[in-house]
């Protein structure tokens, strides 16, 4: 047995059905991300009281309620899409979008019943070892760019069901094993020539005359949920359940404040709506890979921040909170936010 390094670790990430039941990783489920575990174990104590001693004479380990955080490059196969979709609820069968030529459309929108699936999380933590997480649930994703062109940051976070430091399903044999579903993982590449475009919430579909220029972008999304410990006959942790509201903020940069346009929509409380699209390489001789993100109602509730403090242009910075649309806005399919994929999966993100 023997320490390995970052670079050296395997790791790997596949849907599963039943909390508390882990899946076997195997082809198409490797992950490159940044893992960063908390076991968050409650600590049992007794009380010392009346027992003439200085000092506890008992300390045990209570509960585990494990957290993690994933730090990533965006992708459009390498497991970002499964994350995102295990977030969102639903994922449907894909369409085709050139017959014969393998560009699936997926469409992830926000389920109101929670975790139709979950997630089995494994890695590597020395040459004879793994940490395994049986099954996760995400709570919360990010997406972020910044001075194009660049790569798309993505993070997510997840809550766990358990650790298992020596598991019976998935060994180092088995995260080694495990492959990613392109020879080539093609990461999320965002350039000068894609696309965020913004409207008013009630005006038509966003279109080629809403194309706004952007500097930054970091979108959250945070669907609050927890573990609570029962006495229920049976072992481990029952699965999560949901102790907030779906949530999310979107924070845009722009090189200048050309005019008061966002400050009169701050000062009016004009709802709004967006989408950024990413495209990728051409699949086959069919469309693009590419990852869309849609937000149908968004307000800036805090005032745009410009500040002068360069002697050259000075940059405006505008942080809009996300809203539900009680009806679809014209050219979109949801009144919460959701995303589309194009990638080479044929099946449902969440089969």
């Amino acid at each position: 047995m023997a320490s390995i390094s970052g670079a050296q670790t395997s790791a790997a990430l596949k849907i599963a059905s039943t909390w508390g039941t882990a899946a076997s990783v195997g082809a198409g489920n490797k992950l490159a991300a940044e893992i960063t575990p908390n076991f968050n174990a409650d600590e049992l104590s007794a009380r010392m009281i009346g027992t003439g001693r200085h000092m506890t004479d008992f300390a045990t380990i209570g509960n585990f309620k494990p957290s993690i955080s994933l730090a990533m490059d965006g992708g459009y196969r390498n497991q970002m899409d499964v994350l995102c979709a295990q977030f969102f609820g639903t994922s449907g069968a894909p369409s085709e979008q050139t017959v014969s030529q393998g560009d699936y459309k997926h469409t992830l929108t926000y389920n109101t019943t929670l975790n139709a699936k979950y997630l089995t999380l494994v890695h590597e933590s020395s040459s004879a070892t793994v940490y395994e997480y049986p099954t996760c649930a995400v709570q919360s994703l990010n997406f972020a760019l910044d001075d194009a062109p660049g790569i798309l940051e993505f993070g997510a976070e997840l809550i766990a069901n358990n650790v298992v430091l020596s598991s019976p399903t998935n060994n180092n044999a088995a995260v080694q094993a495990a492959t990613f579903t392109e020879t080539n993982v093609e990461r999320t590449q965002y350039s000068f020539d894609d696309l965020f475009r913004i409207n008013l919430n009630s005006g038509g579909a966003l279109a080629g005359g809403d194309n706004f220029s952007i500097t930054s972008y970091n979108l959250t999304l945070t669907r609050p949920q927890e573990i609570i410990g029962e006495i229920k006959g049976s072992t481990g942790n029952g699965s999560p359940i949901s102790s907030g509201l779906f949530e999310g903020e979107l924070t845009i940069g722009v090189k200048e404040l050309a005019d008061h346009t966002y400050l009169t929509y701050w000062s009016n409380q004009t709802a709004l709506k967006c989408s950024l699209n990413i495209q990728g390489t051409q699949i086959g001789s069919g469309v693009n890979k590419a990852v869309t993100l849609y937000i149908p109602k968004m307000q800036l509730v805090t005032e745009p921040q410009y500040a002068l403090t360069s002697e050259g242009v000075n940059p405006l910075s505008m942080t809009f909170k996300i809203l539900y649309a009680s009806s679809n806005p014209t050219g979109m399919s949801s009144g919460y936010p959701y995303m589309e994929i194009i990638n080479t999966l044929s099946t449902s993100l969440l089969a």
